[in-house]
């Protein structure tokens, strides 16, 4: 059994990927556009949308996030930030270059990367989509 993190995005998915990939040092896998789909009378797809991400994965070293947009009629968000992806980190200094990389643009650094009671490093971050993500270190 495999668990992948799957972000719904409202036309920006193909940043994000593109972001994501960056910062994880990942690869881009199985993009797929809204333009490749079988056109259905159940789901139209506007012109305008035909070139906006489908499905695509973003594999690293360690894990994997799946990526798509949704369609002008089916507006989503991460509710309330009640989803959240949390990166264990291999070494304080990949812990600090992951925050630094995911803080560049952030809406919001929820906690400062630091030592915390649980781990060598800990730190929440709002990156530039909306993503809620832990970073932490735990020596253990």
């Amino acid at each position: 059994m495999n668990l992948t993190s799957y972000l719904i995005f409202n036309g920006e998915a193909e940043k994000a990927a593109n972001f994501y990939a960056d910062v994880l040092n990942g690869k881009i896998e199985n993009l797929y556009r809204y333009d490749s789909m079988p056109p259905t009378p159940e789901m139209p797809v506007p012109e305008a949308c035909k070139q906006m991400i489908l499905h695509c994965c973003i594999t690293f070293p360690g894990g994997s996030i799946s990526v798509a947009d949704t369609l002008p009629h089916d507006k989503r968000d991460f509710g309330n930030r009640g989803h959240m992806l949390t990166l264990h980190c291999d070494s304080i200094t990949q812990a600090e270059e992951m925050y630094i990389k995911l803080s560049e643009g952030a809406q919001k650094i929820d906690c400062k990367l630091g030592e915390a009671f649980f781990a060598k490093r800990y730190g929440e971050v709002v990156d530039r989509y909306g993503i809620l993500w832990a970073i932490m270190f735990d020596a253990k």
